[in-house]
């Protein structure tokens, strides 16, 4: 999806080569408080939302050296959709895509010591209603805290804001957000289902549910029992 509100840029990795061919100096081990931020004007906000999920999903075993590695990981996963990528964002079926290739890299990066796992459980339902949509997705995430395992749900909004973002909380009246635009919260009320409603209604949000991944910290093969 594309984004239609200017944001900063990400920083720059403190490892690896640099353009100079000189090489960097390490990054030390520590868990980020705050989402890496897409460019003002590109539309990677899918790219993002995956490396931003790592960061969540594995804290202080995922540094920026790794967001890097996961960042080129994506972007040749769907080499074949750029540059027009860049403006048009990524689709459905490229997230797909996406996630296969952030599945394999969980699994070769050993010192993240888990891996993840996605699920598409709205992929091929329709919802009548965002409280609906709301309420399985909170009681979801609030399993994965009572079992305490990781869980975050990447969802796609449409109108008119075009973006992927990630959902870390869902509250009684509000929804939190781990987000490369900065988005913080906004009420469940702001949400609907509805194209009209969106378009017709200033502050609303349409919900596109089927483009809902939910995605799981999982123990990594070796300490599973």
């Amino acid at each position: 999806m594309t984004g239609s509100k200017a944001r900063a840029h990400a920083a720059a990795p403190n490892s690896g080569t640099s353009g100079s061919g000189k090489k960097r100096v390490a990054a030390p081990v520590t868990s980020r408080r705050t989402p890496y931020l897409q460019g003002q004007i590109d539309g990677l906000c899918g790219l993002y939302a995956i490396v931003n999920a790592f960061q969540l999903l594995f804290p202080g075993n995922f540094t920026d050296d790794d967001a890097w590695e996961l960042m080129v990981t994506l972007c040749e996963a769907i080499a074949q959709k750029f540059p027009a990528v860049i403006w048009k964002g990524a689709g459905v079926e490229d997230v797909v895509n996406l996630f296969k290739a952030a599945e394999s890299y969980s699994h070769e990066t050993k010192h993240l010591k888990g891996t993840i796992a996605v699920t598409r459980p709205f992929a091929n339902r329709r919802v009548e209603r965002a409280q609906d949509f709301w309420a399985e997705l909170s009681a979801w995430l609030d399993a994965g805290q009572r079992s305490g395992e990781r869980r975050l749900a990447l969802i796609g909004i449409g109108y008119p804001d075009n973006h992927w973002t990630l959902v870390t909380q869902i509250g009684q009246r509000s929804v939190s957000f781990f987000d490369s635009w900065e988005l913080k919260r906004l009420a469940l009320r702001q949400f609907t289902v509805s194209d009209d409603v969106a378009k017709c209604n200033g502050g609303m949000h349409k919900l596109d549910t089927r483009q809902t991944f939910l995605i799981a910290r999982k123990a990594a093969p070796s300490l599973r029992r």
